[in-house]
């Protein structure tokens, strides 16, 4: 029996809802009927057996989910009822309301009845004016039930799918990263030429020791777009929050963003934050440990070594003076021998003359804890050139080993020997675990106390567990400097071409890790690899004595 309620004429407005998940679904031919026209057609048609029910308006919010109610036209809809516009909302189903079991029931037996408001589910056969449908209204609750139970199980597929791909190397974020665009699989991130040069830019303005406010000044200066205008220009519909201009422009921020982005050297990091479940939409911040990783997932822009001097570069004191681009040649890189402080640049003008020199940062605070230190620039100019024009040698000649070693062992059974002979040291390995078995039977036998054999077993596993790392850093070393893949090499290229050396920031950087300065003015220099080029000259030496050995027999 319906009540008097329906001798009044209503004023309606049509809900219409599709999200996103609804739309994939969509595609099959058996639920093409959720899409929002044949939705708004559905409601039509009903309508048009309900003369006392007037359509004031439809309200969509295509593209949005079920889950939450901060949509647009749902919030446009519910001002409408709060200002008299309308008192009758209409929808195809429960779920085009909504899929959050509580927040729907919330809507339907309490806010919708208290403002008045006469609530239609075509197809649940509800119709809140309806005295049958309210007296049998239990089994709403249970489709309520089952519409939010469907959006989590869809929740939780799309979710598994995604850590899937993550872990598969694949990108599945809305916007490639500046530098990269997609490819024809929509999932692999390939070059953008144009941004990637931009990139390089970048990286070789911080390598000559600017900052990022200096680089983010001069790339505007050249009209250089910024990620966010560059996006744009591309029609990619790109949107933040974050901007505060009309035209978004290079900031040190931007700049300090691709600088420690892992993804130029070809690593690909998703997963850094979530929601806690498909009901919370404020996104959260994951620990470090939980992000998904995947190496050599793309093309690098940037080499490894390239990435790593400019986070050790970022990781220094290396503040630019006021009024200045760049940082000096030495900063960040000159420290005190005997307190471990930095060495600060100080000049001293006379006249036209200006000398400037170095002094210990811990004497300038407190001359009790150091002494000065004082150096001249000049004079460590002069001894670091000459220091690095010999390293430089040193690794010409290196490099000039290992060609000749890739030429005279063409043979790959005579590579593959090479590499064989320096595994002896596993004998070591043989050698300390027969003592091991002795050390036990030894405590067995009560010649020594238990201590005394977990100290000698202890003694005896780091000394194999050394031996261990040697043989594979050995066998890995031998085979990349044989097969000719040693990455540093490449750094050499273009500075042993050149016999003069100009002394500037950008070759300072890639090949000095430290400089110590001593009381009597002698100065230290840690170069950088150099445990590596120390193996690799005594690999390099033992494998010419190997072949020239064989040569002779």
């Amino acid at each position: 029996m319906l009540s008097n309620n329906l001798s009044k004429t209503y004023l309606c407005g049509g809900y219409l809802r599709l999200s996103k998940e609804d739309d994939d679904i969509a595609k099959s031919e058996t639920l093409q009927s959720n899409s929002i026209e044949n939705q708004k057609e559905y409601i039509e048609d009903y309508l048009q057996s309900k003369s006392e029910i007037r359509v004031v308006d439809f309200y969509i919010d295509d593209g949005y989910s079920g889950v939450n109610f901060d949509r647009p036209d749902f919030q446009r809809m519910l001002q409408d009822i709060k200002d008299k516009k309308i008192n009758c909302v209409i929808v195809k189903d429960l779920s085009r309301l909504g899929r959050n079991y509580i927040e729907v029931g919330k809507y339907i037996e309490r806010l919708f009845p208290f403002l008045g408001v006469r609530f239609i589910a075509i197809n649940d056969n509800f119709d809140s004016a309806d005295d049958a449908a309210l007296s049998n209204n239990i089994i709403v609750p249970f489709k309520n039930l089952i519409n939010d139970a469907y959006c989590r199980d869809i929740s939780i597929k799309i979710r598994s799918h995604l850590e899937v791909k993550r872990k598969r190397g694949e990108f599945i974020g809305a916007f490639p990263v500046y530098g990269y665009m997609r490819g024809e699989d929509k999932n692999k991130l390939i070059v953008d030429p144009c941004a990637a040069e931009i990139v390089k830019e970048i990286f070789a303005m911080k390598m000559e020791g600017m900052s990022q406010q200096a680089i983010a000044d001069e790339l505007n200066r050249l009209g250089v777009l910024s990620p966010a205008e560059y996006k744009k220009e591309q029609g990619s519909g790109y949107k933040t929050v974050f901007q505060t201009h009309s035209r978004a422009k290079w900031t040190a921020v931007a700049v300090l963003r691709v600088l420690t982005n892992e993804v130029y050297m070809g690593t690909l990091i998703q997963g850094k934050e979530s929601t806690p479940n498909y009901k919370v939409r404020v996104r959260e911040k994951k620990p470090k440990e939980e992000w998904i990783r995947v190496e050599n997932a793309h093309e690098a822009i940037i080499s490894r070594t390239d990435f790593e001097l400019i986070s050790d570069i970022l990781q220094k004191d290396t503040r630019v003076s006021t009024g200045k681009s760049a940082v000096s040649v030495y900063s960040g890189y000159l420290v005190c021998a005997d307190c471990g402080c930095s060495m600060v640049r100080k000049k001293v003008r006379s006249g036209s003359l200006e000398y400037v020199y170095y002094v210990c940062s811990g004497n300038k605070k407190d001359k009790d804890i150091c002494s000065s230190h004082r150096i001249s620039e000049n004079t460590l100019n002069m001894a670091i050139t000459k220091t690095l024009q010999l390293h430089l040698k040193q690794l010409g000649d290196l490099q000039e080993s290992i060609r000749y070693i890739r030429e005279t062992s063409g043979n790959s059974d005579k590579i593959k020997k090479l590499v064989l002979q320096s595994e002896k040291r596993k004998e070591d390995i043989e050698k300390y675990n027969r003592l091991k078995l002795e050390c036990y039977e030894d405590y067995k036998k009560e010649l020594i106390t238990q201590d005394e054999y977990m100290l000698f077993k202890k003694e005896l596993d780091n000394r194999i567990e050394e031996i261990q790392r040697a043989i594979t850093e050995l066998g890995k070393k031998k085979r990349m400097l044989l097969d000719g893949g040693y990455e540093k090499e490449s750094l050499l290229e273009k500075f042993l071409t050149s016999k003069e050396i100009e002394l500037k920031r950008s070759i300072l950087v890639r090949f000095i890790s430290r400089i110590y300065v001593y009381e009597d003015h002698r100065i230290e220099i840690i170069f950088r690899y150099q445990d590596e080029i120390r193996q690799l000259l005594g690999i390099v030496e033992e494998i010419k004595q190997e072949v020239a050995l064989e040569e002779v027999i």
